[in-house]
């Protein structure tokens, strides 16, 4: 827990940090023009679209929408919280960041320096016995396993031995009480100021937060004892539904090879690592969460999910892949044959055998037509399809709608003309109704959403510019604001800016900016700093732009008091007919010249 750090520290950094090292430090420049390119690290492409503008400070990837600022690919890259980028890049940078904790800080930041402490200790202590003779069982049952010494110490492994209280008389031994070692989790209350140890007995693997601090432990017995996994009770530092296994080691992983594995438990990333596969994490169970996916989106957009093949395992996958499809992720499904579980596929078929499992992953659609396939068998055309279509109505992209709608028709032996009218009558009914699907489908599918944006007419287009402008011009924002006023966008992203450059005032800038504005707008924002300034002549840019605007909002006023023209004539209020003529004569002649209007 850091307190806050003063604004003019921030600012420091900010400009004795060059946007074009830091990045650089992670992935790979090319210059061109006054620009610089990459690959984009957080989705997995061919051709570069991550764009850095060393003027302004920022990046925007043109291909997934992300960009920012430099605290903002800090955040991104190492999954830091905004005190926790600018406290790394402050120490690159050598700014020391003064402390201003509050009473109340400081008693939060101890409090949870000493759990973090106990937790490391628990660690250890586990970690020790699996290498003396108590932990001789667990030694044999891990090489039973095929997991090698050194994938045991890099994941820390250890032994909770038989008995019932070895873990807490180690640490009461070290001054730490009995109400603490059960509010972290690592005993269980037996009567007042007595417990017992909650593991026992069982293999020992501890969890960490991103940053690689142990926040609590998973236990896996050695026999048939159940429950087979016993995770850490839900507490202060432990949320499993918020952690994500492995991830502080598979983030370089994850970077280098662009994209993340999904899996269930421990082992099996545990085992996979062994192997080489060394960008997978685990969701700690079945039940994948959207705060995990989050989590997972600060890392990488691309997830292959390779649950476990059985029943439970399908569904989960699926439930997963519409979560973060809902973040925006892309996401494709494997299926591990044989029934296999991740860590027995590979202990049986290695790497080799793995590239093979990743390279044959599908998109959810693909996913869902084989499962209902197996589920109903190819004559039940109808419940096969009524399984897709919601999918297939969600794909935003013509191009893979098509793919998509090809497909299923193969897979239905049916032509593809029908598909598609199922579809187009599918998006007709769910605009009428609330469709009873999950929404999370809604996202398109293996494209970010923001890769086949809507054609834009004149206003947006307009709109676009006239920002644009504002962003580099502050003069120029006076003149926009006198000209339309302060609340005339269309476009509530683009609203939101512009009422964030009028907030600033003098004290704009891009970075400002990017402190001010949420994630949406943050995306928006980057978009438009990387783009040029067509034409040289400011005022004449100004001037067409507020034209174009002026004439499309009187276009729609006109529109307006046309329908509500028709509706008093209709309903026989001559008094109004005659006043809304008249404010339609003005607003014709206004935007047109005197020889045009309505016959009064």
């Amino acid at each position: 827990m850091s307190g806050r750090i003063p604004d003019e520290v921030i600012e420091d950094i900010r400009q004795k940090s060059d946007i074009v090292e830091v990045v650089s430090r992670y992935i790979s420049l090319e210059k061109r023009g006054r620009n610089y390119v990459a690959l984009c690290p957080f989705h997995q492409e061919k051709t570069p679209s991550f764009n850095i503008n060393p003027e302004k400070q920022i990046f925007h990837c043109f291909g997934c929408g992300v960009g920012g600022e430099v605290f903002k690919f800090l955040m991104l890259m190492e999954g830091l919280s905004f005190p926790e980028a600018v406290r790394l890049q402050g120490a690159k940078v050598g700014v020391v960041i003064p402390e201003q904790l509050s009473p109340r800080d400081l008693a939060r930041r101890s409090k949870q320096q000493r759990a973090l402490q106990i937790y490391a200790l628990a660690r250890d202590f586990y970690r020790a016995l699996l290498s003396r003779d108590v932990g001789a069982k667990a030694v044999e049952y891990l090489a039973g396993r095929n997991l090698s010494e050194t994938v045991r110490e890099t994941f820390q492994l250890g032994y909770a031995p038989e008995g019932w209280d070895n873990l807490t008389k180690f640490l009461t031994a070290k001054g730490i009480s009995v109400d603490e070692l059960v509010k972290l989790g690592l005993a269980q209350s037996k009567a007042p100021g007595r417990c017992y140890d909650r593991f026992r007995n069982r293999i020992i693997f501890p969890i960490w937060d991103p940053q690689g601090r142990v926040v609590g432990f998973g236990g896996r017995t050695m026999g048939d004892d159940l429950p087979k996994y016993l995770n850490s009770p839900e507490g202060e530092y432990f949320n499993k539904g918020q952690l994500l296994y492995g991830l502080h080691l598979a983030r370089r992983g994850i970077r280098e090879q662009g994209y993340a594995v999904l899996m269930e438990g421990y082992v099996d990333v545990v085992s996979t690592y062994q192997h080489g596969v060394t960008n997978a994490v685990a969701s700690l169970g079945t039940a994948f969460t959207r705060e995990q996916g989050k989590l997972l989106m600060n890392y990488t957009h691309q997830v292959v999910i390779a649950y476990d093949s059985d029943s439970a395992g399908v569904k989960a996958a699926v439930r997963a892949a519409e979560i973060l499809q809902e973040l925006g992720g892309q996401v494709r499904i494997a299926t591990i044959p044989e029934g296999k579980d991740p860590d027995e596929f590979i202990q049986k078929y290695g790497q080799p055998g793995w590239a093979d499992v990743i390279k044959n992953a599908v998109s959810l659609i693909q996913f869902k037509l084989l499962q209902a396939v197996k589920q109903y068998g190819l004559r039940e055309k109808k419940k096969i399809l009524l399984e897709v279509l919601p999918n297939l109505a969600a794909v935003a992209s013509p191009l893979e709608l098509e793919e998509a709608i090809q497909q299923t028709a193969t897979v239905l032996q049916v032509n593809w003309e029908t598909v598609l009218a199922e579809v187009k009558k599918f998006k007709r009914n769910s605009r009428k109704t609330t469709p009873v699907w999950d929404k999370t489908v809604k996202n398109s599918h293996n494209i970010p959403s923001n890769a086949n944006p809507a054609p834009k007419d004149a206003r947006s287009n307009a709109e676009t510019g006239l920002l644009r402008l504002a962003l580099e011009h502050q003069d120029i924002v006076n003149r926009i604001e006198a000209e339309l006023g302060r609340e005339f966008f269309q476009n509530p992203d683009y609203q939101v800016i512009f009422s964030a450059i009028l907030e600033l005032g003098a004290q704009v800038s891009a970075a400002r900016l990017f402190d001010k504005l949420k994630e949406p707008q943050q995306k928006v924002l980057s978009e438009l700093l990387v783009q040029e300034i067509p034409g040289e002549n400011l005022d004449q840019i100004f001037n067409d732009l507020v034209s174009t605007i002026k004439r499309a909002s009187g276009k729609a006023r006109l529109e307006e008091l046309l329908m509500q023209l028709a509706v008093a004539e209709k309903a026989g209020n001559t008094e109004r007919v005659l006043r809304l003529r008249q404010e339609i004569n003005f607003n014709i002649m206004k935007s047109e010249g005197p020889e045009r209007g309505v016959a009064t």
